[in-house]
């Protein structure tokens, strides 16, 4: 083989390798925290991992507590696509809570296991506000039940391949009332008592989230439960899923509370590129003689202004439109000011937009 040959081999195996280097990076980086002792977290979180690379190519960190109230470390949450965490009643020293705090305002997605419900005892506020939850908490150890999926939640994509009905591996968690965004998948049910749901979505910062209260060792043996759980990180992965809102305002310098005002152009973008929501704020006639697509619509001369935005969630970004910009401002200012985080004003206003020839519709 002569020196030209060598080299050309050389340099195909180091393209190779670097490719396959890159490729490795591109899939998923999925976390997975075991803060707990009851439920054999320690075992059944890196078994199921494992299982998670080989049969799906997710690039897998599990992170078991070695203390009672503290990881080895969190550091892998900074570099994150999914974090699943199977804790219970975890006191969190302040850097290692600001590190998981970090993640989840980040607006990436988490799924909980059973005891994330109260995983962080120095951060109550997880279960209701991130996982969407009201724990409550189970009935006996010794009632037995089944689980089943909620009727009006066929065909969601986390259920594809999960029986209708199967066999709870560990005593019922009460939930009762979950929180007005959560989304029913499953319920479960035990002899003598009302149904409790173990299984939703829910959404926070506008990430997607998944819960369930499953997880016993007898549920990791489960096939249905693999199915339900390797089917929420999918979804909560999804190419559908929207980048958070936090990650968008950072990506083009948005703080919260606080009105941000572009020409056509970057309007044009951050609706395009991240689907974000449209609001024109005319009149009715204005509204009814052109619009940009798909835009949602309350009259900022209306006396019910207020209260037709007040229905609107207040940490989604909100892309807002009049005329000629000035309406537009004074509607983001009275909305900054009712507690909307995330503002954009087109300041040359629909006749900008119209102007530079971009969509519109009648």
């Amino acid at each position: 083989m002569n020196s030209l040959t060598r080299f050309a081999v050389l340099t195909a195996g180091l393209s190779l390798g670097c490719a396959n280097l890159h490729a490795a990076e591109a899939k998923p980086h999925v976390v997975l925290l075991s803060g707990e002792s009851l439920y054999g977290s320690a075992t059944t979180l890196p078994r199921f991992a494992k299982r998670l690379g080989q049969e799906h190519g997710y690039r897998c960190t599990v992170i078991v507590r070695k203390e009672e109230h503290r990881f080895p470390s969190l550091d892998s949450l900074g570099q994150a696509d999914l974090v699943i965490v199977f804790a219970r009643r975890m006191q969190l020293p302040a850097e290692q809570l600001g590190q998981v705090k970090q993640y989840i305002e980040s607006g990436k997605p988490i799924i909980g296991l059973r005891t994330a419900s109260h995983a962080i005892q120095n951060w109550l506020e997880f279960d209701k506000l991130v996982l969407g939850g009201n724990y409550q908490g189970h009935h006996k150890n010794n009632l037995s039940g089944n689980a089943s999926i909620v009727p009006a939640a066929k065909g969601h994509p986390i259920l594809d391949g999960v029986a209708d009905e199967f066999k709870m591996g560990g005593s019922l968690y009460k939930n009762t009332t979950l929180a007005r965004a959560a989304k029913p998948l499953l319920s479960g049910a035990v002899e003598g008592h009302p149904a409790e749901l173990v299984a939703w979505t829910h959404s926070y910062k506008g990430n997607r989230t998944f819960y369930t209260s499953l997880g016993h060792a007898d549920d990791f043996a489960n096939p249905n439960f693999h199915k339900l759980v390797t089917n929420a990180i999918a979804w909560c992965l999804g190419a559908d899923a929207r980048p958070g809102a936090i990650a968008i305002a950072a990506q083009y310098g948005v703080e919260p509370g606080e009105p941000f005002r572009v020409g056509v152009a970057l309007f044009e973008k951050m609706w395009r590129d991240n689907k974000l929501t449209l609001l024109d704020v005319r009149t009715t006639p204005e509204y009814r003689a052109g619009h940009l697509p798909d835009t949602k619509w309350i009259d900022w001369f209306s006396p019910t202004f207020a209260d037709e935005a007040a229905k609107l969630d207040k940490d989604k970004f909100y892309l807002v439109y009049c005329a000629g910009g000035v309406r537009s401002a004074r509607a983001c200012k009275k909305m900054s000011g009712m507690g909307f985080q995330y503002l954009v004003d087109l300041a040359p206003g629909f006749k900008g937009w119209k102007a530079a020839g971009k969509a519109i519709e009648k």
